[in-house]
């Protein structure tokens, strides 16, 4: 079979690898520092979806947009093409052809009606427009998604991770933040699939078991609270068994924890109305995940159906991560793809 060829410059496309790096190593390691690796994941997520939350103020909103910005990508690599993120943002408009509202509803277990309304929503705010079974994404569209401070996010997080297995014989040595960010930016649509790839079934997996992703980012803000609590105590040697990916959850909502976090404080770090949040809250307490002090702070709570369901939902993501690190580094680390 012939190796394929990029379009436009009839150069060699093909991330074929020399060495393949294995998922279960990296879950692996990823276990090994659980509590080192979370707090990075965790303030990842917290700062990724704040932006978000406080461009389009509807986070459903925001996952239709970047699933529908994700099919143009898989399209490129079909057809073996990768862009640089200056060559796809210079793009006056992107089309996406054949759009199912059927398919972007079973996807992402939203509602077709609701998928319907997010994209006229879209439009009105002339983000996009429809043409028949197409969309359209104009400059304003393109750029509303650019990921600026998620390049710098991302770069971050995978900098960590890769001083993470450096120990390790079959990885070799850490990647710079800056080799990391640099090719981000040249093979910006192939690496931007992968995560997209990561990212939309793991919104869609919380959203799933919240009800709404709104929901998930309060309780988000609140388990961050006991992880940095069971980090101090791990440090102080309070932890008499090995923490463990199974028993991570309830490791976390079993810490003690002499506060919590308050209503106005979750309010001011996502950017979500207060009023919102406290309704959140308030489902939350009813479902037994969280509970309420005396000083109207609010902490995880151990038990009940919706804390096993996280819990499950957890190590889904988990071996998620480890797939988006071991694709990510094999394309930096073992395939023809260079700076």
């Amino acid at each position: 079979m012939n190796e394929p060829i990029d379009i436009k410059t009839k150069k060699i496309v093909s991330p074929q690898y020399e060495n393949k790096f294995e998922k279960s190593l990296v879950l692996e390691n990823l276990e090994l520092n659980i509590l080192s690796h979370w707090d990075t994941w965790g303030k990842f997520q917290q700062a990724w979806t704040s932006r978000a939350y406080r461009v389009f103020k509807d986070l459903d909103k925001y996952v239709v947009l970047i699933y529908l910005i994700r099919n143009n990508w898989q399209t490129l690599s079909d057809k073996f093409q990768v862009l640089s993120m200056d060559e796809f943002y210079d793009s006056e408009s992107i089309i996406i052809d054949k759009i199912n509202l059927i398919q972007i509803s079973n996807d992402l277990n939203i509602p077709k009606e609701t998928i319907r309304r997010k994209v006229n929503e879209l439009q009105s705010s002339d983000i996009l427009k429809r043409e028949g079974k197409s969309i359209i994404f104009n400059k304003k569209g393109i750029e509303t998604q650019k990921p600026n401070d998620t390049i710098e996010l991302l770069s971050n997080f995978i900098d960590k991770k890769s001083k993470m297995l450096q120990g390790q014989a079959w990885f070799g040595s850490p990647l710079s933040k800056d080799y990391i960010k640099s090719f981000i930016k040249k093979y910006f649509t192939l690496v931007w699939l992968r995560f997209f790839r990561m990212q939309i079934p793991f919104l869609t997996r919380h959203r799933n078991v919240f009800g709404d992703l709104e929901t998930w980012i309060v309780w988000g803000n609140i388990g961050l609270s006991h992880q940095y609590q069971l980090a101090k105590a791990a440090e102080k040697n309070l932890i008499s068994s090995p923490i463990t990916l199974k028993s991570y959850y309830s490791n976390v909502a079993d810490v003690k924890i002499d506060r919590g976090v308050n209503a106005s404080s979750i309010a001011d770090i996502s950017s979500i109305p207060r009023a919102t949040v406290i309704r959140k809250l308030n489902w939350l307490v009813s479902q037994k995940a969280i509970k309420k002090n005396k000083s109207l702070e609010y902490q995880m709570k151990k038990g009940g159906k919706l804390n096993n369901q996280i819990s499950e939902n957890f190590l889904l993501n988990q071996h998620s991560v480890a797939e988006f690190l071991t694709d990510i580094y094999d394309l930096m680390k073992n395939s023809k793809f260079k700076l």
